[in-house]
């Protein structure tokens, strides 16, 4: 099966169920005849800007983020990156030269393959460590560490 039908495959899944993790996805394609590896979806998600959202009763379930839904256009790793920090960013502390970033539960992963495709050209970030909900955002020195602060503490809704 080609990428864009196996995409498209995962964006009606994630419309049409209450997905809260990447087991439950391949459990669902399963279902529909479509074998893939946990590597591919994680891939999937990332490409399809796939996050986690708390639904009212306070259960995480995979939501896709509206324009690609809408299929508008097509975004750059940076546009996808300011808007998964501002959809799902939490707080951010510099501690010498890193910063911690904290995002909504189940989002750490995901802004985290962002960071990294972004970091061959914004330079002052040398690497992230992700997990579940926190990446520590790694600079060279104190100064890009501020410089990288400030450019994250922009697009934060709660900070």
């Amino acid at each position: 099966m080609n990428k864009a039908k196996r995409q498209a495959i995962v964006k009606r899944i994630i419309m049409e169920y209450d997905i809260s993790n990447q087991n439950e996805l391949i459990e669902k394609l399963n279902e529909e005849n479509i074998k893939v590896t946990q590597a591919t979806i994680s891939r999937d998600i990332r490409e399809l800007n796939i996050v986690k959202r708390t639904d009212s009763h306070g259960n995480l379930h995979y939501r896709i983020l509206n324009d690609s839904v809408l299929g508008l256009k097509k975004r750059t790793d940076e546009e996808r990156l300011i808007h998964s920090v501002s959809e799902t960013g939490v707080s951010l502390t510099q501690v010498e030269f890193t910063n911690i970033l904290t995002v909504l539960p189940g989002n750490g992963q995901v802004v985290g393959v962002l960071i990294d495709s972004v970091r061959t050209s914004y330079t002052k970030i040398i690497g992230c460590i992700a997990g579940d909900d926190t990446i520590l955002i790694l600079s060279k020195d104190k100064n890009d560490a501020k410089e990288v602060n400030q450019y994250f503490k922009k697009y934060l809704f709660f900070n």
